[in-house]
């Protein structure tokens, strides 16, 4: 439980909360700002770059804010009003909002490399489909967010089309990558490399954080992969 976290645990936990969303404000500004700039000069492959940059970050703090902003709370405080309430209302949406940010995610590749073969079209409507059946198993009463009873059987149930998700983005840049002629192969490799790792941190403290809470520890790097992959989105080498 958060509150018999040791004063220093928590006041670091905190601390990384409010660092994490006030980098991806600066980020959402800085690439709304590049969008802005790039519309004007009608150079379509950065407008998609920032254009869905932008909403992924968006998505991101989107989710993020609503049980972060609590945890900020019971970092600093020790406790707070309808703890369980809110932690479980925030891990809801923000489990929703992550759902749609694979989506922006592998359009922005798609879009950016775009050719005639549409090479990724059966892994966009697939993910999308997988997207809608996801949301639909994370709003069931079965999944228990507002309690601290663990439900694995749910959290597995709900964990396996968002797994899918990530193995079709993973291939979908795979694609992109073989078909890049604009950016460069590194970009989109560190964009997989974070989609991989963050689903290695994220998986175990899904299926089986509510019994061992220690294992929330692995959130901390999870949250550090969306970073680099929106610092890369944002400040890589404009082309």
């Amino acid at each position: 439980m958060e509150e018999n976290k040791p004063l220093g645990a928590r006041l670091g936990e905190g601390m990384f909360c409010i660092i994490y969303l006030v980098y991806t404000f600066a980020m959402i500004f800085i690439m709304k700002r590049n969008y802005n700039i790039f519309s004007e000069m009608d150079d379509m492959v950065n407008v998609f770059r920032f254009g869905f940059g932008f909403m992924m970050a968006l998505l991101l703090v989107g989710g993020d804010l609503f049980h972060l902003v609590p945890r900020i709370i019971v970092s600093f405080k020790g406790s707070m009003w309808k703890k369980d309430f809110f932690f479980g209302l925030g891990t809801l949406l923000s489990s929703i909002t992550m759902t749609l940010f694979y989506n922006v995610l592998i359009a922005m590749g798609d879009s950016m490399e775009y050719n005639e073969s549409q090479y990724n079209l059966y892994i966009e409507k697939t993910i999308l489909i997988l997207t809608v059946i996801r949301i639909i198993i994370l709003i069931l009463p079965q999944n228990k967010w507002y309690s601290k009873e663990p439900v694995r059987k749910w959290a597995v149930i709900r964990n396996i089309p968002f797994t899918l998700i990530g193995i079709l983005t993973v291939i979908g840049f795979i694609n992109v990558m073989i078909n890049a002629s604009i950016y460069p192969k590194t970009f989109y490799l560190i964009i997989m490399i974070t989609v991989i790792l963050s689903f290695a941190f994220y998986l175990p403290v899904a299926i089986w954080g509510k019994e061992n809470p220690k294992i929330g520890v692995l959130m901390l790097p999870k949250t550090m992969c969306y970073m680099i992959m929106i610092g890369v989105i944002t400040f890589w080498k404009i082309i």
